[in-house]
């Protein structure tokens, strides 16, 4: 399949939500009672409550991957990473998804495979440096996951946009990443985690 340049595709994250939801979900309850019940119940237990829930969005909730025109996005806790397609110069998704730019790792934890599954994957040099091998893809038929999709697929799109530059000028794209700030959970994690750390003193 060739990637439209102009095409937002976004994975689905495959690890984490239900710890983060069951965290968050824990996290409501506590500042619920805290809330109702005050004289049962610390200022601590309350606090503790909102730094639960922000951590389990900022942390599991929050990152994402997606595929935007030229550009692999990577979100993360604190940050948002365009990686140009064309520079990758490796993907792979084990327990974490890592895209190589300029000898320069960058992870992501949206999307990955258990340890059992990562284990039992065996990485190539070939498969590392993506490689094209004439009648390979990705075949469902043959115990892949969800994680052997996203791989492929952003596999591809990386070997369009090496192709489309090549066409354009004659050799690889620039490797110019762009690093956005995600000033919520930059701003809500240090201010939760102070608030929880004052309310032990009462």
């Amino acid at each position: 399949m060739d990637h439209d340049q102009h095409e937002r595709v976004e994975f689905a994250p495959t690890s984490g939500r239900l710890t983060a939801v069951v965290t968050a979900v824990l996290g409501v309850a506590a500042v619920v009672l805290a809330l109702l019940v005050p004289e049962g119940y610390p200022p601590a237990v309350g606090t503790g409550g909102v730094l639960a829930i922000v951590l389990a969005w900022a942390a599991a909730l929050r990152p994402r991957v997606w595929l935007e025109g030229p550009w692999l996005v990577l979100r993360g806790m604190f940050s948002s990473v365009h990686l140009p397609l064309a520079a990758v110069q490796s993907l792979v998704v084990q327990q974490v998804l890592v895209a190589t730019v300029a000898d320069k790792r960058y992870a992501n934890p949206a999307v990955g495979r258990t340890r059992f599954r990562a284990m039992r994957r065996a990485r190539t040099t070939r498969d590392l440096t993506m490689t094209a091998v004439p009648g390979e893809g990705w075949q469902p038929d043959q115990g892949a996951d969800y994680a052997d999709f996203v791989e492929e697929r952003i596999q591809e799109a990386v070997r369009a946009a090496r192709g489309a530059a090549g066409d354009a000028a004659g050799d690889a794209a620039p490797a110019v990443v762009r690093r956005e700030p995600a000033w919520a959970p930059i701003a809500l994690v240090p201010a939760a985690t102070l608030l929880f750390v004052a309310s032990l003193w009462f």
